[in-house]
């Protein structure tokens, strides 16, 4: 038996690669040949029997595997978990409530910073101001709308405000109403 398990390592080692995962092998199969001795006809070849029990363990361990895999819990974690999606409409639902009570100075020249990508110099143009007036505006009225919404004291209800459609069309809305055209024709193109 000595001279068969050498020969079933050496075998195994030719499968699998690895002298850990082949010792592994050999003692397998030598417990399930012991375990089935009862079945070994006598008369033919012991060594064909445990390389054939051999290859059998072998494969039917390679067939398992296929169905576990490393566990990486950060991975895991990253691919089970989902942003939540609902509280961006209640967030943009938010900042455009709070945005109703800015002057309507502050109003349109965030808009045309923060959604219509505009520069100060095209800003000043388009309201007919001195650039340094148009970021004056635009700090106070982030300002006003951050206090606003720390606050929580918002014109209406969230479900009386119900954003139809994408979170983006409603900012393109509210840019629709007060940029020039060739500043919506831009975000268009």
């Amino acid at each position: 038996m000595t001279g068969s398990a050498q020969h079933l390592r050496a075998f195994a080692r030719s499968l699998c690669g690895n002298r850990d995962t082949a010792d592994d092998l050999t003692q397998e199969t030598l417990l399930r040949a012991w375990a089935a001795r009862e079945r070994f006809a006598a008369g033919t070849s012991f060594k064909a029997w445990t390389f054939t029990i051999l290859r059998n363990v072998y494969f039917g361990q390679i067939r398992r595997l296929r169905f576990v895999g490393e566990y990486n819990e950060i991975e895991a974690e990253r691919v089970l978990s989902t942003p939540a999606t609902q509280d961006v409409g209640l967030d943009a639902s938010d900042v455009l409530r709070a945005m109703a009570l800015l002057p309507a100075a502050q109003r349109e020249v965030l808009i045309l910073a923060a959604v219509g990508h505009v520069s100060y110099r095209e800003m000043a143009d388009i309201c007919g101001v001195a650039v340094g007036t148009i970021k004056s505006r635009i700090a106070r009225a982030r300002a006003s709308l951050s206090a606003t919404i720390e606050s929580g004291i918002l014109p209406d209800y969230r479900h009386n405000y119900v954003l139809k459609g994408e979170v983006l069309d409603a900012f393109m809305a509210e840019l629709g109403k007060i940029a020039p055209q060739h500043v919506i024709d831009r975000h268009h193109a």
